[in-house]
Parts: structure tokens; sequence; C-alpha cells
């Protein structure tokens, strides 16, 4: 691709999506990439392997030609304080959970970046006490902050979806994010819903096992501050990745094998959520990940078979694909509706 066809790409008006090699010419030519939503094994839901150390996947992301490198562990910076916060590109970042029980109903996650340790003590404060949303995001904006609203048709596990908050808080956010956690289906309602809201989009992998990279967003920026703040004014690109059978079969198997070889983890964790996408086997591994250390052996390998046995066979992913399929509808649904277009 030569000098001409690089502008010609940057400057189209539309079609903000771009596929791999298209992403490569623009950052040989001087723009800046970056996943910005990705998990160490500091959050409470990954297991500890060295896959997911900080320091290894810092690495990873700069071999990966990744300029920016934001981990977004849930409610924690501990990472930073283990591989340190200035080293080059890297950006101090959190997902932080929030339940609004008066304006939402159920728990939004946002990341916020290039924020310090003070900030965050007070971010936490106004999430897990205040847990009044606007007041958050009013934080955020104050101390010039940037964020985006993660998953926004995500919940946690036992809520119910309030569809048309959803569709009154993103006003509150200039950018949403497409997901590789997601299906196709949901992502795409992401990405209407921010058209139809004058949002932006970026693309991230909210990956838990190391997948960094796999899928990102690009923009020009000498700084993050800089490069975020083309992404805020639609001065960027995506280069998004969906979740699909076959990534949610890989993902599990390599979850579970993971759970069962503690000899590889980096340390010992108390207790351990997996979100594999399927409630039953989420809440076998729970139970598993939480068992006494004095649990037969032999007891345990036949659980680890008989989980990848399910896994493989693509039934619990089958049934969550045809929850989110219908969920996908839901929204639909909602956004073709006059008052929520509007």
């Amino acid at each position: 691709m030569n000098k001409k066809q690089i502008s010609d790409l940057a400057d189209r008006p539309h079609a903000r999506i771009l596929n791999v090699e298209e992403a490569r010419n623009l950052v040989a030519d001087g723009w800046a990439a970056a996943d910005l939503h990705v998990h160490t094994l500091h959050s409470y839901d990954v297991i500890p392997t060295r896959q997911v150390d900080p320091l290894t996947l810092y690495q990873k992301a700069r071999r990966l030609g990744m300029t920016y490198i934001a981990f977004t562990d849930h409610d924690s910076m501990d990472a930073y304080d283990q591989m340190g916060w200035t080293r080059e590109g890297l950006v101090p970042a959190v997902e932080v959970k929030i339940l609004d029980p008066k304006k939402v109903g159920h728990t939004v996650h946002i990341n916020v970046f290039a924020l310090d340790r003070g900030q965050f003590c007070e971010i936490l404060k106004i999430a897990r006490l205040a847990q009044d949303l606007e007041r958050l995001v009013a934080y955020l904006k104050d101390e010039h902050l940037r964020f985006t609203f993660n998953h926004p048709f995500w919940h946690e596990p036992g809520e119910k979806l309030n569809l048309r908050a959803i569709c009154d808080i993103v006003e509150l956010f200039p950018v949403l994010e497409y997901n590789m956690g997601r299906i196709a289906r949901i992502n795409k309602q992401a990405l209407r819903l921010a058209q139809a809201r004058g949002r932006r989009i970026v693309a991230t992998t909210d990956t838990h096992v190391g997948e960094i990279g796999r899928a990102f967003t690009i923009a020009r920026g000498g700084t993050f501050v800089e490069f975020f703040d083309q992404i805020q004014i639609g001065q960027s690109f995506i280069v998004p990745a969906d979740l699909n059978i076959s990534r949610l079969k890989k993902e599990t198997t390599i979850r579970i094998r993971q759970l069962f070889d503690k000899a590889g983890w980096l340390y010992p964790k108390d207790s351990l959520a997996i979100d594999t996408g399927s409630a039953i086997l989420d809440g076998i591994i729970a139970r598993l990940a939480n068992a006494r250390p004095d649990t037969p052996g032999f007891a345990k390998k036949i659980l680890e078979i008989i989980l990848e046995a399910a896994s493989r066979s693509g039934i619990p992913g089958s049934l969550y694909f045809r929850s989110q399929r219908n969920l996908a509808d839901q929204i639909s649904g909602l956004l073709e509706s006059k008052e929520i277009a509007a």
C-alpha cells in the first residue's frame, strides 16, 4: 500500500472498521494502536498463570506493535504496583464496577485511563459507597480522565438487564466498546447505539487468558491523551473481533486445563470465579476452584474429563449463543422504537 492509499484510507468519512493488514499500514505510517481492555492475574476471575502475568502481557503487546498498553483489572491496580507505573507506552488503568440501584439497577463496567493511585481510591469510594453513576462520571470529567462504557449490554450473573436504562445512561459516556467477548450481533447493536447517539467506539479483547492484541483501536497520537482524544472526535479506526462458538470452546478448554494444573499457577487464589458463557459450567468450575485442598486427585481428574468433554461438545456454547441471540433481538426491537432512536 502506497502513501496515497494510506492517505485515502485515513480520510474515509465512513466505514471506520479496518482489517489487520490495513491497520498495520497505518501503524507503519505513524498511527498508534492499543487494546484498551486487558485483564492480568490480578483480576479475581483470572487464573494466575505466566500467560497473564503483567510483564509477560506487556512484552507481548510490544512485540505485537501495540503503542499503548492498558491493564484494566477489576477494581484493582495491583498490576502497576507489581511492574511499575512508568514503562514506555504503559497507561495506568482500571475496570471499575458500579451498581447504581436508582438509575440503572444492574452493574455497569467502566474503564478509566491515565489515573493515579489517589484518583483510583476516590473512584472506588464513589462506586462502592455512593453507588451513584452520574456522580462518578462527573468526577471523571472534573479530573479530566478518559473513560469508556464497557460491553454495554452485559450484566452480572443473577442481575436483570435494564435495556432502557442503558439507552439513557449512554449519554454519559463519550466512547462505547466493541468487545471480543460478545457475539457479533450484540457488538453490532453496540455500534448501532453509538451511531444513533453520536458516541465513539473502541475495539478491545477483554482477554482473561492472555490474548492481548486480537482486537484493537487505531488513532494518531504521540501521547495516550492525544490518542484517546482522537478517538473521542471520531478520528480513529477499529480492528474488531467477535465471540464465536470455536473461540468460546477454545477459551473454556484453556481455562479448565489451567484450573486443574495448579502447578502452573504463580500463586494460589483463595477464590476464583470464571465466566465461560455457561451458567452450568461456571457453577461447577467455581465449586471446584474453591474446593478443599484435600479433595481426592481422582475425583478432580474425573471432573476435568467431564468438563472438557462438555466444553468440546459445544452444547453449553450453543445454549449460551441462543440466549445471546435472543438478547440481540430484544436490543434491536428497543433501538427501533421511536422513543429510543430519537
